[in-house]
């Protein structure tokens, strides 16, 4: 079972937009938690693997666009 309760904090900016980013582990599968300071709702996002390539969604759906958006540029700075 994942560990709910330690998680990885960090904050990332888009175009003058500040954003704070907690990872969490539940029953293995890593999400993230994102707050902006724009007073937009928190989105959480997770990735899965296909044979498209990494794919990233929202949970509960129905904000895709940013999940996509924001996921890819999470994935970026996991890499370096």
């Amino acid at each position: 079972m994942g560990n709910l309760f330690e998680n990885n904090k960090f904050e990332i900016e888009f175009n003058g937009l500040k954003v704070v980013v907690i990872e969490h582990t539940v029953r293995d599968q890593q999400i993230f938690r994102l707050v902006f300071d724009d007073n937009r709702a928190p989105l959480v996002i997770t990735s899965a693997k296909t044979w498209a390539g990494e794919v990233w969604t929202s949970i509960p759906q129905g904000r895709q666009e940013e999940a996509e958006f924001f996921g890819k540029e999470i994935s970026k700075l996991l890499k370096t």
